[in-house]
């Protein structure tokens, strides 16, 4: 089946002894789970398959400013933030301030370079580095075309984690790696960028990246034989990024910061990021609470996606 999480309820379901069927053919992004005389139904792809969480959680989650701001209220470290609408609809509704001409008021006297996203994307659609002022404005333009709000915050360049969060325990984390291409001395940057794999409807790599001792290289630019670039821009899988380390559970201070993220937005099931800032301390860069487990099946770890799938018929099938 085309859904990947058809495929991992499909995988329980058999280990489980419950009979399982795809509502919409060969796609399986609608399908259904039973035991005997209950059954339950799941939406996958644009839909949100996990019963562990409720629509209230979600929606919090959803929102990455308004995520952001229950962890802050909550107590939990999570990365500043401005949130702007990029469209004047619905401008009756709110209280001024945030407008498009206040981003760009904004744009005008921020540090560069800075990190953008929608307030309500996900696999890293749209979240990019941007350079200047003028930069940000067609950022602006761009995203106004499918979102109705962004989230600019301060780039950091540190190590990042994902911790998946189980009720009420770290079931494992990871290292999150940004895309990377190694230089073979004829190909430009951008042709690297090019020629990399990706998976259907991720979001385009820009050709521009840091090699050795962080020296910024640009798409023109010839990368010599056996240079790494890693390139600016999201770590999502689904961009590209990669996961090292991958483990059961996850270290203490990684695992309580997660927790409290979970506990904090109300989630039985998030996948957690965060940035180790060294010094400074951990920060919570947003909380999944519909997140992806593709990574487990790269590893070879059916055994976590059972443990999350029959967690899941549980809190369904109730």
């Amino acid at each position: 089946m085309l859904s990947a999480q058809a495929r991992y309820a499909a995988h329980t379901a058999v280990k489980c002894g419950y009979g399982f069927r795809s509502l919409d053919g060969e796609d399986g992004y609608l399908f259904e789970v039973r035991d005997g005389a209950r059954r339950a139904t799941f939406a996958a792809g644009a839909g949100a398959p996990y019963a562990l969480n409720d629509a209230r959680a979600a929606s919090i989650a959803r929102d990455k400013a308004f995520c952001a701001e229950v962890l802050r209220q909550a107590g939990v470290p999570a990365l500043p933030g401005r949130m702007f609408f990029v469209t004047k609809r619905w401008a009756e509704m709110r209280s001024p301030g945030r407008e498009p001409e206040d981003a760009l008021d904004y744009a005008a006297r921020a540090a560069y370079p800075i990190f953008c996203k929608p307030v309500s994307a996900s696999n890293g659609l749209y979240a990019e580095v941007i350079e200047d002022a003028d930069a940000f404005a067609d950022y602006v333009q761009r995203v106004s075309r499918e979102h109705f709000a962004m989230l600019a915050q301060p780039f950091v360049s540190a190590p990042e984690y994902r911790v998946f969060v189980l009720e009420g325990r770290a079931l494992f984390s990871y290292r999150k790696s940004q895309p990377q291409v190694i230089g073979d001395g004829r190909s430009t940057l951008a042709e690297l960028v090019a020629a990399l794999p990706r998976e259907d409807g991720a979001p385009d790599l820009k050709a521009r990246g840091r090699g050795a001792g962080g020296a910024l290289v640009l798409g023109p630019a010839t990368p010599a034989e056996g240079v790494e670039v890693t390139l600016e821009g999201p770590a999502n899988r689904a961009a590209g990024g990669g996961a090292s380390d991958l483990r059961d559970g996850a270290e203490e201070r990684l695992a309580d910061i997660a927790l409290s993220a979970a506990q904090a937005i109300g989630l039985g099931l998030a996948g957690v990021d965060l940035f180790d800032l060294g010094e400074a301390g951990l920060a919570v860069i947003e909380v999944n609470s519909n997140p992806m487990i593709a990574t487990l099946e790269d590893h070879g770890r059916w055994d976590l996606i059972e443990a999350i799938w029959r967690a899941n018929f549980a809190a369904a099938l109730r």
